[in-house]
């Protein structure tokens, strides 16, 4: 098994830290059960699968620059890289009795046998429905976030990725992001005319903001002109954004150490100096003090 020393998103790559998993190994022996670790490489190391002749086991690492496939003995020697994939990061590692191995890989299923090479898995789709036609979904379930406006007469929530905010009085919903990347994280500006939110554009996370740019439009689920920013501009991870309750500053993670900025981004300061990872940051009432985990 892989172990998990800390929280990671599974889909990060080329992370290397303390908290990176490792694999190891259980066995019980005159009822006492001991424990192994196999691999000690400072990145991922993950998704164990054993061997047909349960003396070995595959797995993904990031060893080589990239996730991809491995070899070794139970002890962790005689290791071998069974794929030399480049680009992108090899996924979901299955295998089947026969020791033919499945993964995936930049969005297409491939499948590879020990000493061979990689063969991608032809998969032909038969529809009736053309390359131009779109199916247009209404989604009525599956929110995962909610963020209530100062005055309560909005809701904003995340539905499939993307944010919306739907009244509280009537049942009109309004889009406010539309991107195949994902977002998450919203919270509302005191004054309601802000929507603050982590989105992972261009692989990274990064904070946006939503903005009612005409002053007589009070309320986002009528809105006629929404105007987003994007407010980090760095080359790591930046995530969990919220308002202060003046709403003169944001309080965000930046590499799981604690930032706060002006809410017109003028002026950023490093709140934390820590080896470790902080999250649910919360302002006081006095602008003045943040907690976090």
């Amino acid at each position: 098994y892989h172990d998990q020393k800390g929280y990671e998103d599974p889909w990060r790559k080329h992370h290397t830290s303390s908290i990176t998993r490792d694999i190891w190994i259980s066995k019980k022996e005159n009822n006492e059960r001991t424990y192994q670790k196999v691999t000690s490489f400072n990145g991922e190391d993950r998704n164990p699968i054993w061997s047909n002749d349960n003396q070995s086991f595959y797995y993904l690492s990031e060893k080589a620059g990239s996730f991809n496939i491995f070899k070794c003995n139970l002890d962790g020697s005689n290791e071998m890289q069974l794929t030399h994939h480049t680009q992108h990061p090899v996924r979901f590692l299955s295998s089947s009795q026969n020791g033919l191995l499945c993964y995936g890989y930049d969005g297409e299923i491939y499948t590879v046998k020990e000493g061979q090479q990689p063969q991608k898995v032809a998969i032909r789709i038969v529809t009736d429905q053309t390359e131009n036609e779109l199916a247009h979904q209404i989604k009525s379930s599956g929110a995962t976030e909610i963020a209530v406006s100062p005055n309560g007469k909005e809701v904003a929530f995340i539905l499939h990725g993307d944010v919306f905010v739907t009244s509280t009085e009537y049942k009109t919903t309004k889009q406010i992001t539309d991107t195949p990347e994902q977002e998450r994280s919203i919270d509302f500006a005191p004054d309601g005319r802000n929507i603050v939110y982590a989105s992972e554009r261009n692989g990274l996370w990064q904070i946006y903001q939503s903005t009612l740019t005409k002053e007589e439009e009070k309320l986002f689920t009528y809105a006629t002109d929404i105007k987003e920013e994007q407010l980090t501009h760095s080359q790591v991870t930046s995530f969990q954004p919220q308002y202060s309750p003046d709403g003169k500053q944001i309080a965000f993670t930046l590499r799981g150490e604690v930032f706060v900025t002006s809410a017109d981004y003028a002026t950023t300061k490093q709140v934390t100096h820590t080896p470790a990872r902080e999250a649910g940051l919360s302002f006081a009432t006095d602008n003045r003090t943040l907690a976090y985990a």
